[in-house]
């Protein structure tokens, strides 16, 4: 009995407030990494960086960071409370879209960073514009020229984008920001909006 009361003791003295996620899981702010309290726990991201954005400490040796897993970027969901979406201008539900998508991001350069990083970029809202939801579904990960060919290619959802250089300034400033490669866009593209990228 005096066994099973230390236990709980123990419990309560190591437990701490914050939201959890399905998983029973969530991000401590203060250290910066992300654990489980109960049920299957998901893997933890790395905490401590070696000396090299991009690598992590495994078995006193470094080594990349290579596969995209969104749970490497730490973001941080909030409501938008916006009645039309960023790219159409219409009236729709809304939820926050990454303009580089987290996915371009990792493959653009991001895969290299540091976990403080990655989670610094995919919460920084030069980043984030309300988009409709399903506009943001279609989008997914597409960089400027498939994401403005999808929104009119009569494969599925049409819709047009109205603020075209708004939306390639954003994603420009954004690359630009975080040092990013522009490798798999077109300079054309951004060439029709004043923007160079070569």
């Amino acid at each position: 009995m005096i066994g099973l009361g230390a236990l709980l003791i123990s419990e309560i003295a190591y437990s701490h407030g914050g939201g959890l996620n399905a998983e029973g899981c969530h991000n401590n702010r203060k250290t910066g990494d992300y654990h489980c309290h109960r049920g299957n726990p998901a893997p933890k991201l790395p905490k401590k960086a070696g000396s090299r954005p991009g690598s992590i400490e495994r078995l006193g040796r470094l080594e990349p960071i290579i596969a995209y897993d969104r749970e490497l970027y730490g973001y941080e969901s909030y409501p938008t409370y916006a009645k039309s979406g960023f790219y159409t201008g219409r009236s729709c539900d809304t939820n926050i879209d990454h303009v580089v998508s987290l996915k371009d991001a990792h493959e653009s350069g991001a895969g290299r960073w540091t976990f403080a990083e990655r989670e610094a970029f995919s919460n920084d809202r030069l980043n984030h514009v309300p988009s409709c939801s399903r506009v943001n579904s279609s989008k997914g990960s597409s960089t400027p020229s498939d994401f403005l060919r999808k929104s009119s290619d009569g494969r599925g959802m049409e819709y047009e984008i109205k603020p075209k250089c708004a939306y390639l300034g954003i994603y420009y400033q954004v690359k630009r920001k975080y040092r990013l490669s522009f490798q798999n866009n077109d300079s054309s593209l951004f060439a029709s909006c004043a923007l160079e990228i070569d």
